[in-house]
């Protein structure tokens, strides 16, 4: 007699364990290469090449990220020539900030991320300690122990990207990646610099500085209820802040203080123009009690008098990029309010060439590299 062959039946709880572990790994990994290309800026002044490297292996508590496209950004080109003094064991780096890309990988043990699939923004805020006053008071940008973006980790100039779970954001459906991208530092520091300000609807803003982080400026106030002066020295500029909505365009000359305060004045300044050739005219256009948000990395000393201070009742502070919850309000705001910035979109191929391209001063809007050309 032949042995009945009985067939094996997998018991039901087993089978919902191997389908839940199926799931979880599906959940936490896509396929990604062990290899990948970043543009790296080998010592200060050296040219950004596209090398190939190792990818990135995310650690609890990181994600690794596929990146669809990443701004480029004055600050880059500042980190490539060495112009931010860093210390030189932190090169080679791979520079970047304003990244936009899909989460293709979880470390093992991370909690509360976001799912395989979602895409997220990699701004210039790395992370910060989340232990500190700034950190628990909802100003982490003054975070003494925060790390940058493509300073001390590298950035999103590459085909994928490290970021921490607890700093992942994710980037609302009606914001396409190469037309947001740069929202994630220069509309961003725009967007901080005025709300920190006093900024009341029919006040009036002067925007200093027409170029990409200027250009926001003028839209996100105005669409606040702003009246806007937009001030620089390039003509091609002043009208194209006419176009985005200012009501005055002033030339920034020795001239420009007197136009402004012709013009009924400034109650909030904010300043975009990396000289301190600006604060002259600033100190004659504002009225009383006006807000100046200095923005711009100028280096050198202003002349700042106790008693016009004092007199005028001002408030005068600086503004570094923003925090997260900045960033969330910030993406839903720009997703109901489409800020039509010029971008042009460049393959990865040309980043050292994008950069060349500010030094010279021959963007108008802003850069952006687009993964996918």
């Amino acid at each position: 007699m032949y042995p009945i062959a009985i067939p094996y039946s997998v018991p039901p709880r087993l089978r919902l364990d191997c389908a839940a572990t199926a799931m979880k790994e599906s959940a936490m990994s896509r396929t990604v290469p062990p290899r990948m290309k970043a543009a790296l800026c080998d010592a200060p002044g050296a040219p950004l090449e596209i090398r190939e490297i190792d990818t990135p292996e995310p650690a609890r508590g990181e994600l690794l990220v596929e990146l669809e496209s990443c701004g480029v950004c004055h600050s880059d080109l500042h980190l490539r020539d060495g112009q931010e003094n860093l210390p030189a064991d932190l090169y080679p780096i791979v520079v970047g900030h304003e990244g936009i890309g899909r989460v293709v990988r979880i470390g093992e043990g991370t909690t509360g991320a976001p799912l395989i699939g979602t895409r997220v923004g990699l701004p210039w805020l790395y992370d910060t300690c989340l232990a500190c006053k700034p950190c628990r008071t909802g100003w982490e940008t003054y975070c003494a122990d925060q790390t940058a973006r493509g300073v001390e980790r590298h950035g999103a100039f590459a085909e994928y990207a490290l970021l921490p779970a607890s700093f992942a954001i994710e980037i609302p459906d009606a914001i396409d990646p190469v037309q947001g991208a740069p929202l994630l530092c220069a509309g961003l520091t725009a967007w901080a610099a005025l709300a920190r300000a006093r900024l009341e609807p029919g006040c009036n803003v002067v925007i200093i500085g027409a170029g990409g982080l200027g250009q926001y400026g003028i839209m996100i106030a105005k669409a606040r209820g702003a009246r806007v002066i937009a001030v620089d020295r390039d003509p091609a500029k002043l009208e194209t802040a006419r176009g985005l909505g200012a009501a005055v365009a002033i030339p920034a000359d020795e001239h420009a203080g007197a136009a402004i305060r012709q013009a009924g004045g400034a109650d909030v300044v904010i300043n975009f123009a990396p000289s301190p050739s600006a604060w002259p005219m600033i100190g004659e256009a504002v009225n009383k009690m006006a807000d100046i948000v200095t923005v711009a990395m100028v280096h050198e000393p202003v002349p700042l008098s106790m008693m016009w201070l004092i007199d005028g009742g001002h408030r005068v502070f600086g503004s570094s990029v923003g925090t997260r919850q900045d960033t969330i309000d910030f993406l839903r705001f720009a997703a109901m309010n489409p800020l039509p910035i010029d971008i042009e979109a460049i393959p990865f191929r040309d980043a050292d060439a994008a950069l060349d391209r500010l030094k010279r001063g021959e963007v108008a809007g802003r850069l952006c590299i687009d993964f996918s050309l």
